[in-house]
């Protein structure tokens, strides 16, 4: 397995042991000072099935902690396992972590507590410092197309006094 691969599965897996991811590089963004309880919360579970560059294909069965009322998959804990995805499919082609700048997810069917989905992320591509991940989650018991997401996200950099502030 080629090493973006391999730091791509210790983040999701240090995702999920800890509230806040560890990885090991200087140049990649640095989350181990901010509190990740969300988003280790809501990817607790996931399953990696085949990882490549520029894909990640996971299972995930939808724990009661991630439920409404009515028994639905919460969309906000929905949102977060996709941005979670994203950010280690980008991973796997050797590519630092990035903020997210344009985010867009269909819903297309409900999924209840204890649904399998199958998430399947491809980076369709980078230009300069923007690459851009598509996500397709299916109910894997029925096939049905749970959601649909399209995400960009772009390097950060750290600011210094010669970032000129924006004029927006």
């Amino acid at each position: 397995m080629e090493e973006p691969c391999k730091r791509a599965i210790q983040w999701l897996e240090s995702l999920q042991n800890t509230a806040t991811p560890a990885l090991e590089t200087s140049s990649a963004l640095d989350l181990s000072d901010s509190p990740c309880f969300y988003a280790s919360f809501s990817v607790i579970g996931i399953q990696i099935q085949q990882i490549t560059q520029g894909r990640l294909i996971c299972t995930f069965t939808i724990p009661s902690r991630l439920v409404d009322e009515s028994g639905h998959w919460r969309a906000p804990a929905l949102i977060t396992l996709v941005d979670m995805i994203c950010a280690a499919a980008i991973l796997t082609c050797g590519l630092t972590l990035k903020a997210s700048v344009d985010y867009n997810i269909s819903y297309m069917s409900p999924v209840k507590v204890q649904d399998e989905i199958e998430i399947d992320a491809t980076v369709v591509g980078h230009k300069g410092g923007l690459s851009t991940v598509v996500v397709e989650l299916r109910n894997k018991g029925t096939g049905e197309l749970v959601a649909q997401a399209r995400q960009s996200m772009h390097k950060t950099r750290a600011l210094d006094h010669r970032t000129p502030l924006s004029k927006i």
